[in-house]
């Protein structure tokens, strides 16, 4: 994997903590914010690949709610 690659994938793994600690701050459920931040990647990659994001989303999701 290129620099320029991985920095991006980074920048989105950060993105997707980001959210999942907003959703934890309005109460929202561990379900819901997985949903939403998967849509929100859907709709960011309508037309490329995710590059393996959505497999990341459900680690980041424990981390984040067992907090």
């Amino acid at each position: 994997m290129s620099a320029k690659s991985t920095a991006f994938q980074k920048m989105h793994l950060q993105e997707i903590e980001q959210r999942a600690l907003l959703f934890l701050s309005l109460d929202r459920s561990k379900e819901y914010a997985r949903r939403r931040i998967l849509q929100n990647l859907r709709w960011e990659f309508e037309f490329s690949s995710p590059s393996g994001l959505e497999k990341k989303v459900d680690e980041i999701l424990n981390n984040v709610y067992r907090k």
